[in-house]
């Protein structure tokens, strides 16, 4: 994967000292209508996963090597993210001063009513996260991505905080953060399939 510039849209902000980054992305429309028929195909005429989840299904985690001008667009995306977040915390970076190259991949998840991630965090990679290719006309409390405190003390101290940072989905939405840091995604109500692409950024071991 290579890096790409770092783009204009910093990390949202610290989330219990934790960096985390969204944008919404606002040329993605067409893109995603491209995406979401790419996938949707893809499900039917190819095996699909269930682990982790219930009501979907995980399509293999080469997305990012289908050849399409979406798919383009998209690992541009992705690679921005991970570029932004490793400025943010000061990673990424080669003696020589030159970007550190990373490597990525992706997987898409549709989900059907009542479809759901189980509670999970991402192995092998620095950053994680997930890309709203569509979201189904979901109903409003549904479907949402939840963020788990780390601090495991936290929640016995800061009896005025609450242990989860919630995200409301929507088409465009690019969320990037820690891979280890433990997520899940709230049961889907809509009423269509919700599409969306996760992804994991990671460094090339030399």
């Amino acid at each position: 994967m290579t890096p790409a510039p770092s783009p204009t849209a910093p990390p949202s902000g610290e989330l219990w000292h934790t960096p985390l980054y969204t944008r919404t992305i606002d040329d993605g429309p067409a893109v995603n209508d491209a995406l979401r028929t790419l996938i949707l195909d893809h499900t039917q005429t190819s095996p699909t996963s269930q682990v982790g989840v219930k009501n979907a299904a995980k399509t293999s985690s080469d997305v990012l090597r289908w050849q399409h001008p979406a798919i383009e667009q998209l690992r541009g995306w992705i690679t921005g993210a991970a570029c932004a977040l490793n400025d943010h915390v000061g990673v990424g970076r080669a003696p020589d001063g030159q970007d550190a190259p990373m490597i990525a991949e992706a997987w898409a998840v549709v989900y059907r009513p009542d479809g759901l991630h189980q509670l999970h965090s991402h192995h092998d990679a620095a950053w994680s996260g997930v890309y709203y290719v569509s979201t189904g006309h979901m109903q409003q409390g549904t479907g949402l991505l939840q963020f788990v405190d780390p601090r495991p003390a936290a929640a016995a101290r800061e009896t005025d905080r609450t242990p989860l940072h919630t995200i409301t989905p929507e088409p465009g939405l690019l969320v990037a953060f820690p891979a280890w840091l433990r997520h899940w995604v709230t049961p889907y109500q809509g009423d269509a399939e919700r599409v969306v692409i996760a992804f994991n950024v990671g460094f090339h071991r030399g």
